[in-house]
C-alpha cells in the first residue's frame, strides 16, 4: 500500500519534479517505515486534497520528495457533516473514539462534560489532550485514506457546547436509553447535512440533561435493547454513513453507553 503523509497546501501546489523537504513529522513517519528513494507516496493537505509524489532523498535530517501529476480531490468527511458531541468518558477512551470517528467520516468532534463525566481536566492538561487528539485524528486520516481532517474542538460543559451549535443544523439527535423513539425513525427523511449527535459517557446522560438538549432542538432517540461501551457507540451510529439512502448519521443503531 502506498504510504500517505500530511503536507501543507502550498507544498501540494508546487511544480512537478521539484525536490521538496517534508515536515519533520512526515519525514520521521517515512523513515520509520524505511522508505527508499523512488518509492511512491501520497501527500494530503488535511483540507480534502491529495497528490502523488516520489521519494527523492532520505537522510538523517529529513526526507525530500518530488511531486507527480495534478492535485486531486480525496475522500472527505461524510456528506452528513456530523458533529459528534461525546460525554467525557474515563481513561483514554476518547483516544479510540476520536480515531474511530475520524475513520468513519465525522466532520467535527467535541468532548463535553456531563453529570456522569470524569472530573474536568486542568487547563494545562486540557490543551495537551486536544493536541494529542489532533495527532490521533491525523494518523487515522492517513491510515483510512481520508484527505481532510476533522475539527477536534476543546472540551466544554454540555450546556456551553449546545450554545455554540449553528442554527443551520438540520438534524439534532441525543441518544438516551429512556426514549421510546427509534433512532432510524427520527433520522429518516431528514436533510443529508449537517447533523449533530450527542452520546453520553459511561452511564449515559441524566434526565435533566436530556431535557435541556430537547429544549435546544434535539430529538431523544432509543438505541435499542443492547448495552454498548462508551467507545462503541460512535462506530455503531456512524458505521453506515456511506450507505444510501437518507441516513445522515450513518447506521444509526446501537445502545446506551456503559
Amino acid at each position: 500500500m502506498t504510504e500517505r503523509v500530511l503536507a501543507s497546501p502550498a507544498l501540494l501546489a508546487l511544480d512537478d519534479d521539484t525536490p521538496t523537504a517534508l515536515s519533520d513529522e512526515a519525514a520521521h513517519h517515512l523513515r520509520v517505515l524505511r522508505v527508499a528513494v523512488g518509492d511512491a507516496v501520497v501527500l494530503f493537505d488535511g483540507l480534502g486534497h491529495e497528490r502523488d509524489a516520489a521519494v527523492h532523498a532520505v537522510t538523517r535530517n529529513g526526507v525530500a520528495v518530488t511531486l507527480r501529476g495534478l492535485r486531486r480531490e480525496g475522500a472527505r468527511a461524510d456528506s452528513a457533516r456530523v458533529t459528534w458531541l461525546q460525554g467525557y468518558p474515563k481513561g483514554d477512551k476518547l483516544d479510540l473514539i476520536v480515531r474511530q470517528a475520524t475513520e468513519l467520516g465525522v466532520y467535527a468532534i467535541r468532548p463535553v462534560y456531563t453529570a456522569r463525566s470524569v472530573p474536568r481536566e486542568r487547563n494545562d492538561r486540557g490543551a495537551a489532550r486536544v493536541a494529542r487528539w489532533e495527532r490521533i485524528a491525523e494518523e487515522a486520516a492517513r491510515q483510512s485514506g481520508r484527505a481532510d481532517l476533522p475539527q477536534v474542538l476543546p472540551p466544554l460543559p454540555l450546556d456551553e457546547a449546545l450554545v455554540t451549535l449553528s442554527d443551520h443544523v438540520s438534524l439534532r439527535l441525543v441518544a438516551w436509553e429512556s426514549s421510546t423513539r427509534p433512532l432510524l425513525d427520527a433520522a429518516l427523511g431528514a436533510p443529508n447535512a449537517p447533523a449533530v449527535v450527542i452520546a453520553g459517557p459511561e452511564g449515559g446522560l441524566a434526565a435533566d440533561e436530556v431535557a435541556r438538549c430537547e429544549a435546544a432542538g434535539f430529538v431523544a432517540v432509543s438505541l435499542g435493547p443492547r448495552v454498548l461501551r462508551a467507545e462503541t457507540v460512535a462506530p455503531a451510529l456512524l458505521g453506515g454513513a456511506e450507505r444510501p439512502p437518507r441516513r445522515p448519521a450513518g447506521a444509526l443503531m446501537g445502545s446506551r453507553a456503559r
